[in-house]
């Protein structure tokens, strides 16, 4: 019996490393899966945009659902890809931009598809890690957005002269509140998320709200039945800049947090990032040379 252990020993030894080795290469190879916090409105557009072109395909970023939200994450994914991160992932839906960033803190999510300010993310610097501003400081402006028959309002040309309106905004919104309560306003109203502020303005309970550009003709923006116009040659600017999130406690973090990285870089390189945000209106060369307010 000591002849045989002696002689199948090896042999044992041998077949566990090559079992060990076999485990860990398939670790190596799998995918990193990834759960990204995305409010509804972004889980909505982005999946009826990939429905007809892949995340990864996408190349131009005008469109019905080429909203910037919806396109951060996009461009967020193939900045991932680009880092070279083999990956799934799925989309954990939040009611909101603030839930969808406590997800990421708490460790429910490993990412947040939408980028975040990067004062917030320094309240959290415990939990968040986050990549170089993807939104930079100074370009995130957004247009005074009232209703089409509020032609009083939209013909105002002064920061007094929006003193004497009601502005709303969604309450989670945290710099957008301190900007437009800094304004100096007649009111100011805070909704529980986009939608009712769309339909507050529509029932008259405020008058205007700060929006982001888009890339229609007339800039206008719609949610559910309410369209928003913006008011002729005013901006106002929002000041800090926004970067991708990702949480500290994943397991993969130190990994995902290199590709977002580097994908940031090589997108920023390329000209991608400019490019989809001017191509969806956020960036919009119509508005470069309007008034800013405030």
């Amino acid at each position: 019996m000591k002849t045989i252990h002696q002689r199948t020993a090896p042999k044992i030894a041998a077949l566990l490393v090559a079992a060990a080795t076999l485990f860990l290469a398939n670790i190596a190879a799998a995918k990193v899966h990834l759960k990204i916090a995305a409010n509804t409105l972004i889980v909505e557009s982005f999946t009826q945009w990939t429905a007809a072109t892949p995340w990864d395909q996408i190349n131009h970023y005008s469109g019905p659902h080429a909203n910037r939200p919806t396109i951060d994450l996009v461009l967020q994914l193939q900045a991932l890809k680009a880092g070279g991160l083999d990956f799934d992932f799925e989309l954990v839906s939040t009611p909101n931009y603030e839930r969808a960033k406590l997800e990421v803190i708490q460790g429910n999510a490993d990412l947040a598809a939408e980028t975040i300010w990067d004062d917030e993310v320094a309240e959290s610097a415990g939990a968040l890690q986050h990549t170089d501003p993807v939104i930079r400081t100074g370009e995130f402006e957004k247009g005074i957005y009232a209703l089409p028959t509020n032609t009083k309002l939209l013909a105002i040309s002064s920061i007094e002269e929006l003193r004497g309106y009601v502005g709303i905004t969604v309450g989670t919104w945290a710099l957008d509140v301190k900007t437009i309560e800094a304004m100096k306003l007649k009111g100011v109203e805070k909704a529980a998320k986009a939608e009712n502020v769309f339909l507050m303005l529509e029932k008259q309970r405020a008058d205007f709200t700060l929006g982001e550009f888009s890339s229609k003709p007339d800039m206008s923006i719609q949610l559910g039945t309410v369209t928003l116009v913006p008011v002729p040659n005013c901006k106002v600017a929002i000041a800090g800049a926004r970067s991708w999130i990702v949480g500290k406690s994943g397991p993969n973090a130190t990994a995902v947090l290199a590709a977002l990285q580097k994908g940031t870089q090589a997108l920023r390189t390329e000209g991608r990032i400019e490019r989809a945000f001017k191509e969806c209106g956020f960036l919009n060369p119509a508005v470069a040379s309007w008034k800013r307010l405030f």
